[in-house]
């Protein structure tokens, strides 16, 4: 867990944790920190409108500080806080009924620096291609490659089997492989 360049060990992060159950504040935020930006990138993906990405955010960090002290050692801190930020977008969507996920093209498009054209045509293809991604399909993409979660991690945050997650996976680079192909896009990264 990079923070500024430095790491935060699996003992310093227990540390933090029991600091954090002890209700030292400061020590809560040394531990959410290096994960604020990969939930809300996370999160950003799922959710159309900042705010409401800025209010789940918070949202989650305020069940985070609020339970951890029935945080259990089985799962990683991160994949915990990955859990709980799935489970405020679950209840954003529940209580808003909001069905409008943000496109995974559409970050890319905002947060792509202008390229040559070319490059614009190859993430043109790449966009359309994971726009034809269910929904699951792009979480798991999401999960795995835009926040670093690894396999085991994924499968703890959406509750299936990492068998499941490796099958799914599996399918998708298929998929993508397929979509892209013949293009020489697809350069075995995914």
């Amino acid at each position: 867990m990079a923070r500024y360049g430095f790491f935060i060990s699996d003992m310093n992060e227990r540390r933090l944790i029991e600091k954090t159950r002890n209700g030292d504040r400061d020590a809560f935020e040394l531990l959410v920190e290096p994960y604020i930006k990969p939930l809300f990138n996370y999160i950003s993906f799922r959710i159309n409108d900042v705010s409401d990405a800025n209010d789940i955010i918070q949202e989650s960090l305020l069940s985070m500080w609020q339970s951890i002290r029935s945080y259990g050692h089985g799962a990683s801190f991160k994949t915990w806080a990955f859990s709980i930020a799935r489970r405020r977008l679950a209840d954003f969507y529940r209580k808003n009924k909001k069905q409008d996920i943000l496109p995974l093209t559409d970050y890319e498009n905002a947060s792509a620096v202008k390229a040559e054209i070319d490059e614009s045509i190859k993430r043109m293809d790449i966009g359309k291609a994971l726009s034809q991604l269910s929904c699951d399909e792009k979480e798991l993409v999401i999960l795995i490659f835009q926040t670093g979660l690894n396999y085991r991690e994924a499968s703890e945050v959406i509750r299936v089997q990492m068998g499941t997650i490796k099958s799914r996976m599996s399918g998708i680079k298929a998929k993508l492989k397929n979509l892209l192909g013949g293009r020489g896009y697809y350069n075995g990264q995914l």
